[in-house]
């Protein structure tokens, strides 16, 4: 072990040398809480940040090359520790550590280019640039305003049925749309404007309750269909291939309709309990009824919008006649709003939330180099041997499930962590004559667990960014999440007798 680590260290001296210029030049020129002259209280976690950035992940590429990693392996091992490291401080933007990960992979040569920037030339990025267009020209063109107004007028005027409506709309996209980000991308204008028009102040608990549908509507539904979650779609060839047809229809619905119908009513419970609203000003029916007469008729831009999105949902619903990936679809919406002029040059660079599709696009990067080096199948054959305590029993089986997903979330974002989370657990199903599906769903389930800001990949990130500093309160928001996160337990427990009366177990 000493020669080989001798003999790799001297192989590799100019990449600790990179490393640790690049984490010491930054950690001089952090940046300092607003206001400037910050105490020292405020600036102790960007110092034990940039600290541990510096010190762990020489540490870590040691232990894994004690863990039999490739040298390649261990090298990305370490650069994806102070990738979490950069994101658990909130040390900078949360694109800039995925580009430090894909960019530092380049200059090692860990990866070849095609691999490494593998994110950005898949069809994926016409999806989200298409989606993000069609979400910033319904803003743009009224069109989320004039729906927001003609629902508002046609509810009951309570909060319930106003948070009840993002849901809806979300659980609606959910079946063509297997993006919770493109989905929380189309729901954010609508949800934006309407509490404008409600006029409901920032930070309260009426705003807040409204983003947490809103999240909700673009998150809860992920698990519930083959095609509400790219992983999912992925994860169905991990079955047999006897299953893979009953699975990819609406019988993976029947399966999970006991989750479904557990998590959105512990939904519809943690959202009375955590945003009480008992004075809620009565919503302006007049003034809303004018401010809608006001706008006239659609104009060429708001239907232009309307017709994209129409265009979109219908081809995603009908994938399985025509065969056209919902990939390509996004493209020619987006081909549409520009060569129409709905979307301009200048609304096209300043709407469109290119820092946001970085981050994404630049996870799937990350994701693929993983994939390159084996450290997701390094992980699964690690961790195979550890579930010997489950005897056969689902009881313990769903607890396995959990500690597996949640520990790979606090390094892997949601999309490897669930296919991940599958490949060892597989094994582990078979050997204890739980069905395969169960497996699979549980780790789609479990995968939507998070607990650190860092860890919000599914929307949530994009939804504070929307959202801006101030306009929500972000700590209940977060306590929303940790009783959705006990609300997925809970529903797995729930889905067990349910899957015996299916046969599943």
């Amino acid at each position: 072990m000493l020669e080989r680590l001798v003999a790799v260290s001297r192989e590799h001296w100019a990449v600790f040398v990179f490393y640790g210029l690049l984490a010491v030049a930054a950690a001089v020129f952090a940046r300092r809480p607003a206001g400037g002259g910050a105490t020292a209280t405020g600036e102790f976690p960007i110092v034990a940040g940039w600290t541990l950035v510096l010190v762990l992940p020489p540490f870590l590429y040691l232990a894994a090359l004690a863990g039999n990693f490739s040298v390649e392996a261990s090298l990305f091992t370490a650069i994806l520790g102070a990738t979490i490291l950069m994101w658990m401080f909130a040390l900078v933007d949360e694109f800039v550590p995925v580009l430090f990960a894909v960019v530092s992979t380049l200059f090692i040569g860990l990866a070849p280019s095609a691999v490494a920037l593998g994110g950005f030339s898949s069809p994926i990025l016409l999806l989200l640039v298409g989606v993000f267009a069609l979400s910033a020209v319904m803003t743009m063109s009224a069109l989320s305003r004039r729906a927001m107004l003609w629902a508002l007028l046609r509810l009951p005027d309570r909060p319930f049925w106003h948070q009840v409506c993002m849901l809806a709309g979300g659980y609606l996209l959910s079946p063509v749309m297997p993006s919770a980000n493109a989905r929380v991308a189309l729901l954010l204008p609508v949800s934006k404007d309407m509490a404008g028009g409600l006029r409901l102040p920032a930070r309260g608990p009426a705003i807040t309750a409204l983003a947490a549908a809103t999240f909700a509507g673009g998150t809860l539904f992920s698990p519930m269909m083959a095609t509400s979650k790219s992983a999912n779609i992925a994860a169905i060839g991990f079955l047999p291939q006897q299953m893979q047809g009953e699975f990819s229809g609406l019988f993976w619905l029947w399966a999970a309709g006991a989750a479904a119908l557990a998590v959105t009513l512990l939904h519809l419970l943690a959202m009375r309990r955590l945003f009480p609203v008992h004075a809620q000003p009565a919503m302006p029916r007049e003034t809303l009824q004018a401010q809608l007469e006001a706008m006239g008729p659609a104009k060429p831009a708001e239907k232009a919008a309307a017709g994209g999105f129409v265009f979109f949902l219908f081809g995603c619903a009908t994938v399985s006649w025509h065969h056209i990936p919902p990939e390509l679809l996004g493209g020619c919406v987006l081909l549409f709003l520009l060569v129409t002029g709905t979307l301009l040059r200048k609304d096209f660079q300043r709407q469109v939330d290119w820092p946001m599709l970085l981050f994404l696009l630049g996870i799937d990067c990350i994701t693929r180099i993983m994939g390159y080096l084996g450290i997701d199948k390094a992980l699964a054959a690690g961790a195979s041997g550890l579930f010997g305590f489950v005897g056969g029993s689902i009881t313990l089986f769903i607890p396995a499930a959990l500690a597996t997903s949640v520990v790979l979330r606090f390094f892997l974002p949601t999309t490897p962590a669930m296919l991940t989370t599958a490949i060892i657990l597989l094994p582990v199903a078979a050997a204890n004559a739980i069905h395969p599906w169960v497996c699979i769903f549980l780790a789609g389930l479990f995968s939507d667990v998070w607990f650190l800001r860092y860890q919000g990949t599914n929307g949530y990130l994009q939804l504070c960014a929307d959202g801006g500093s101030g306009r929500y309160d972000e700590p209940r928001l977060l306590a929303y999440n940790h009783w959705m996160n006990l609300a997925r337990l809970a529903a797995a427990f729930a889905s067990v007798p349910w899957w015996k009366a299916l046969g599943l177990l």
